[in-house]
């Protein structure tokens, strides 16, 4: 079976998602989609460039949701996965993320200044801030593996 990337963000109290403590259920996550692709102009082979474009678009919906850039990443079965209403910028619908799914989780590094933005702002509106453009310019997101997070629990 292939797989899908999916890309969840979560409030940084959430990260017991990694362990199943906290249930992935119906949660909004991000993906690549076709739209996502003819949206940045991404070819097929261009799959890694879309990943980390999908990564970057959860993260902003992460600092518009809980005012953090907490990602968890996912391989999970396509059957999981529905379409979003946001599909142009990833958005999808995972239905169910069992953790042992879960491969990886990015957040930023201590101390990084994060833009305030509006609860309930859309990813363009939020995109589309020279503080939000500026944080996605200076200051990429920290790569965690979930098994680190696993011993510590």
């Amino acid at each position: 079976m292939q797989g899908q990337l999916v890309f969840i963000p979560v409030a940084s109290d959430e990260l017991d998602v990694l362990v199943g403590r906290v249930p992935v259920e119906n949660r909004r996550a991000y993906t690549v989609t076709p739209d996502l692709l003819e949206e940045l102009g991404y070819t097929a082979d261009m799959a890694e460039d879309a990943e980390y474009a999908a990564l970057v678009l959860a993260s902003v919906a992460g600092l518009v949701e809980f005012g953090e850039r907490v990602v968890v990443v996912a391989d999970v079965d396509p059957a999981l996965v529905e379409p979003g209403e946001d599909s142009p910028n990833g958005e999808c619908l995972l239905t169910r993320c069992p953790p042992e799914s879960m491969t990886a989780w990015f957040v930023d590094a201590p101390g990084v200044d994060l833009p305030e933005v509006r609860k309930g702002a859309s990813i363009d509106e939020a995109w589309d801030m020279p503080e939000v453009q500026e944080l996605l310019a200076e200051h990429d997101l920290l790569w965690n593996d979930v098994a680190e997070y696993r011993r510590s629990q």
